[in-house]
C-alpha cells in the first residue's frame, strides 16, 4: 500500500466515498473553531484556485457552487448573519466601490518613501518589484 498526506477538510461524505473505492483513511476527526475556521480559510483557497481553473462556464458554475458553500460553512462558524455581512459588504463598497467597472491594473509605481513601497516590498510573492517595460515610460 501507498500512502499519501492528504491533511484537508473535506464534505461530509467525502470519507465514504474514499473508503467505498477501497482507499484508507487515517487520522479522521472532526474539526472545532479555532481549527475549523482555519480550514474553511484554506478551503476557500483551493475552491477559488479550481474556479480560476475552470475551463468553461459550466465547470465555473459549479466552482462558484463549491465556493459558494465553503463561504456559507464559514458564515455559520463564526455566526455572521447575512444582515451583518451585508453592512459589511456596504461599508466596503462606499469606501472603495465594486466591481462594476472591471478595472484592472496592470503596473503601479509608487516613491521610494511610500508606505504603499514597503507593503509592496513586504508582498512580493502578490506584487513581485519588476523594472518597468519601455513602452510604458
Amino acid at each position: 500500500m501507498k500512502y499519501f498526506r492528504f491533511a484537508k477538510l473535506v464534505r461530509d461524505k467525502i470519507p465514504g466515498h474514499m473508503a467505498s473505492d477501497n482507499q484508507v483513511l487515517f487520522g479522521v476527526r472532526k474539526l472545532e473553531a479555532p481549527e475549523s475556521v482555519k480550514e474553511l480559510c484554506k478551503k476557500v483557497l483551493e475552491e477559488t484556485r479550481e474556479l480560476a481553473d475552470a475551463e468553461n462556464i459550466e465547470s465555473m458554475k459549479g466552482e462558484i457552487a463549491d465556493v459558494q458553500e465553503v463561504l456559507d460553512c464559514l458564515k455559520k462558524e463564526l455566526k455572521l448573519e447575512d444582515k451583518e455581512l451585508s453592512r459589511y459588504r456596504e461599508r466596503k463598497i462606499s469606501k472603495n466601490g465594486g466591481f462594476d467597472d472591471m478595472i484592472y491594473v496592470e503596473y503601479i509605481g509608487c516613491e521610494d518613501d511610500s508606505k504603499w513601497t514597503g507593503y509592496y516590498l513586504k508582498n512580493q510573492d502578490r506584487y513581485p518589484q519588476i523594472n518597468m517595460p519601455e513602452d510604458q515610460d
